[in-house]
């Protein structure tokens, strides 16, 4: 029997443990004449690795400044967003990330909210019932009512990054103009617009426990404000003057630790703080 051409070779790929398959394809041979020396060396055949959904994710990942993954591996054509194919099937490495950390599949979409572009990192990828859950911390008490338009706040209330409340149904039908039929809706359905900016103050004015009052209003750079007809007022100001009957002085500020509370009297203008101040000044002079 003629020996291989490329025997010795094989023979030394095979006791250093390479596969008939990867012998194969660095010498441009065939596989099974290299498991035919295999078997006249008696070697023992390679039990193949079959690698798993987790490897193939750490294989196409590296670490990144900050505590962020950085995805290798394919991205869509048109969007750049992370893919990954394992057997035959399309995966969202970012929702491969979220089960790593949590051992469970994500509710909706999964993508990290760390504020980097397509970061995969589990700690920092988050499922749609995580982002509620979070942004609703920054929102306190719970949404009620209605939008203008009818919508149960309750079922399509949702919340921006910093808590701020909107109808998610609105915000869909703005996407999606020619599915809007808000204007279709009876009109005992949807809210009437406001007689007064108090009465709008009023809507979204949520009483809470030992006296407190949180916004679940509109907020412009965190701060709640007031719309009507056209013109914008920060909440406090309104809520102070139904309180006290009176316009504030110079900047209203909040006197409580409960954010976004828009009670009347833990709210404070520039006199109110300027006597407190007095009266500290008193006490401290009088201990002195």
């Amino acid at each position: 029997m003629s020996t291989h051409p490329k025997y010795d070779a094989i023979v030394e790929l095979l006791r250093d443990g390479v596969s008939n398959t990867e012998i194969g394809r660095r010498l441009r041979t065939d596989r099974h004449a290299v498991a035919r020396i295999r078997r006249d060396l008696g070697l023992p055949n390679l039990v193949q690795h079959v690698q798993t959904l987790d490897e193939k994710w750490a294989a196409n990942t590296r670490p990144a400044d900050g505590g962020h993954v950085e995805w290798t591996g394919e991205r869509g054509s048109s969007s750049g967003t992370p893919v990954m194919r394992y057997r035959e099937q399309s995966y969202s490495p970012a929702a491969i990330a979220f089960r790593m950390r949590t051992g469970r599949d994500p509710q909706g979409y999964a993508f990290a909210e760390c504020g980097v572009k397509h970061c995969v990192a589990p700690e920092h990828v988050e499922d749609e019932a995580g982002r509620r859950a979070a942004r609703a911390e920054l929102h306190p008490g719970p949404l009620t009512g209605r939008c203008r338009y009818g919508h149960e706040r309750a079922e399509h209330g949702r919340f921006e990054p910093d808590g701020t409340a909107y109808c998610a149904r609105c915000k869909y039908l703005d996407k999606y103009p020619e599915k809007d039929d808000r204007e279709l809706l009876p009109t005992v359905a949807r809210l009437r617009p406001a007689g007064s900016v108090e009465e709008a103050f009023r809507r979204y004015a949520q009483s809470v426990e030992n006296g407190h009052v949180v916004w679940g209003g509109m907020r412009a750079n965190g701060t709640p404000v007031v719309s009507w007809r056209g013109t914008t007022a920060t909440a406090a100001r309104v809520a102070f003057r139904l309180h006290n009957g009176r316009e504030p002085e110079g900047r209203v500020t909040r006197a409580c630790d409960v954010p976004l509370c828009v009670a009347g009297p833990c709210l404070q203008d520039r006199p109110m703080r300027e006597q407190t101040n007095k009266l500290y000044a008193a006490i401290f002079g009088a201990a002195a």
